[in-house]
């Protein structure tokens, strides 16, 4: 996810109209963001729970890496868009310390 656009529109581009009009273009991805959110038993959001993402495909497993939740129980990771790879989560219980 590397591409990156920016569009400063000037007072002279709205020309005396309230709307002022521009195309913007970026280049496709070849990666997506994967998001969720993890829930307990009571369905409240979890903070500090850590998922584990796995792609999984004909040719195996291959761990990408894990992310930790945040406040609202809300992670990412960005991942290979591929119709030939499954992602698979496996989550665990925060660590409690004290």
């Amino acid at each position: 996810m590397s591409s990156y656009t920016e569009l400063i529109i000037t007072p002279k581009s709205f020309n005396n109209r309230n709307i002022a009009q521009a195309a913007i273009t970026l280049e496709s991805f070849c990666d997506v963001l994967l998001t969720g959110t993890v829930f307990n038993s009571r369905c409240e959001a979890l903070e500090g729970a850590v998922v584990l993402i796995t792609a999984v495909a004909a040719w195996g497993e291959k761990d990408l890496g894990y992310v930790i939740t945040n406040q609202f129980g809300e992670f990412a990771i960005a991942a290979e868009k591929n119709p030939e790879i499954n992602y698979r989560f496996d989550i665990y219980e925060p660590v409690l310390t004290s």
